[in-house]
């Protein structure tokens, strides 16, 4: 989960997002302090304290006079405190002790500055003027002379509204982030489908075309996805009819020469010529058959058929002197499936030609199985002979492919009998699967949907 995140774009984005916004906030609080630390500011700052000190100072009198600021708490949303030689007195008994509240000197008010504002020396003016907050309270503590005067606002006996600052400023951040989220979500959620259209030409399907959604650069992305695939599809489909052609074209010269070897002799030569135009016609007969069924919508001639049965009569027809090399298991009764009887018999005996070629003699037979269940039938070949590298397993299907370079014609066939075999399976729906391992052998399992032929149909 967390590495398919990491590749995310817009999960980066997100991120780009939320290191902008910090970086943003930190400048914007680093500004704002850059701009509070101006000499103009103090000067604005300290004159308001000071003329509210001063008139603070001037109506309690010195010594402070408790009754004259009873009276002030009384007007005003304040609570006072005094404190100094002989005297401690508050205009709320609940007002906190001095030690409970931890003091500190203002960075923007001067007293010094308060004494002489405007150029003037004030009449009455605190030696000290010290800031703090407790329990939600704002504490302004001014001392002139011996005596200690403390300010509270609100007033301690009213609640204090909660602060919703920092909650509003959270929800807020979650707010703009999850919009931001959309946002990029929106922007790229072409490139998932991009991905998705660009997997399925990748796997074959070559006539799916992404949707251009938008007009933008990722549409222009989308059309030359679209536009290479209609490139390549041209190109196989020119490659396919060359190769049609040239096999219907190389018949009829076969055919002549067969004609013709019919009026030489019987002999060593004969036979050879004979043999290599058999070869040629086995060549041209599975290049047609696999282009025929190289196609989405290849005809298939399907029918309720007892595969059980067909199985028995491949081996006991098309093998019929090597029914002792082969090892026949298939259910009792039937096991019936929509399927091209035609097409699956050169299946099944492609396989097994393979898997009898491949076995040696000596070896245990080969294992020709049917296994049924309520969706799929599986057909399945296997043998013990050499067996193939991982390398040729993943390209055994791949046409004209064998595992021998040299192309002996005693070490295997034509490299276009698993190919066959793929593209029967495929153009019925099902799928070929090939698992092998060098002097161990090899087993190749066929999986085909099991339904009728009107289903099918």
């Amino acid at each position: 989960m967390i590495a398919r995140i990491a590749r995310s774009l817009s999960a980066r984005l997100l991120l780009v997002f939320l290191l902008t916004s910090l970086a943003y906030g930190l400048a914007s609080r680093l500004a704002v302090d850059l701009v509070l630390d101006r000499d103009y500011l103090r000067e604005i700052i300290g004159a308001h304290m000071s003329l509210h000190s001063n008139y603070l100072l001037r109506d309690l009198g010195y010594p402070p006079s408790p009754e004259r600021a009873q009276a002030l708490a009384e007007v005003n949303p304040i609570d006072i405190r005094i404190d100094g030689p002989g005297l401690s007195w508050s205009s709320d008994p609940n007002f906190p002790a001095p030690e409970e509240l931890a003091f500190e000197p203002s960075q923007f008010v001067d007293p010094a500055a308060i004494a002489t504002a405007d150029g003037r020396r004030m009449d009455r003016a605190p030696s000290q003027l010290d800031f703090t907050s407790y329990d939600g309270h704002s504490f302004t503590r001014i001392v002139e002379g011996d005596y200690g005067i403390t300010i509270v606002t609100p007033k301690l006996a009213e609640d204090t509204p909660p602060n919703l600052a920092w909650p509003i400023i959270g929800l807020i951040s979650v707010l703009v982030l999850a919009g931001c989220y959309f946002v990029v979500q929106w922007l790229v959620r072409p490139i998932g489908w991009i991905k998705a259209g660009a997997d399925r030409i990748g796997g074959g399907d070559l006539d799916h075309r992404i949707p251009r959604v938008r007009n933008d650069e990722l549409g222009e992305l989308t059309d030359k996805i679209n536009g290479m695939a209609d490139e390549v599809q041209e190109m196989l489909e020119a490659k396919r009819q060359l190769l049609l052609a040239i096999s219907h074209e190389l018949r009829s010269p076969l055919t002549r020469t067969k004609v013709a070897l019919e009026f030489l002799e019987e002999d060593s030569t004969r036979a050879s010529i004979l043999e290599d135009v058999h070869e040629m016609e086995l060549l041209i007969h599975d290049l047609l058959e696999g282009e025929k069924l190289n196609s989405r919508h290849a005809k298939l001639n399907l029918q309720d058929t007892n595969v059980a049965a067909l199985l028995k009569q491949v081996v006991s027809e098309d093998f019929a002197d090597e029914q002792e090399r082969v090892s026949l298991d298939v259910p009792r009764g039937d096991a019936l499936a929509a399927v091209d009887p035609v097409r699956i018999r050169l299946l099944v005996r492609n396989l097994l030609s393979n898997a009898l070629r491949h076995t040696p003699v000596q070896a245990p037979p080969v294992q020709l199985s049917l296994q049924q269940g309520d969706e799929l039938l599986k057909i399945i070949v296997a043998d013990r002979g050499d067996g193939m590298s991982s390398e040729a397993v993943a390209q055994a299907t791949d046409p004209f492919y064998r595992e021998d370079p040299a192309r002996s014609r005693d070490t295997g066939g034509l490299g276009l009998g698993l190919y066959l075999c793929r593209r029967i399976a495929e153009a019925h729906g099902g799928e070929l699967s090939i698992v092998s391992q060098q002097g161990e052998g090899t087993e190749v399992s066929i999986r085909l949907p099991r339904q009728s032929a009107a289903a099918a149909a």
